[in-house]
């Protein structure tokens, strides 16, 4: 479920948040442009609106969320 604020989300914090779904993908080994990498953004975004705005927190928030025998295949 998506977390309902009324944040703008500018460019600068679009290239951060680009930057950190970037590592967290290729630490994972998540293909760009699957639904592994959708449902991380889409998390990453909801985190960042909830008011997390340290990469290392945000990175550490997803952890659970992310399922190491599903990342790779993007199912």
């Amino acid at each position: 479920m998506p977390f309902a604020s009324n944040d703008i989300i500018d460019s600068k914090d679009l290239s951060f948040l680009h930057a950190v779904l970037t590592e967290i993908c290729r630490e994972r080994e998540i293909p760009p442009g699957s639904e592994a990498e959708k449902a991380v953004a889409d998390q990453l975004i909801n985190w960042f609106l909830f008011g997390i705005r340290d990469a290392q927190e945000l990175k550490s928030m997803l952890e659970p969320m992310i399922d190491p025998e599903t990342a790779a295949t993007g199912t």
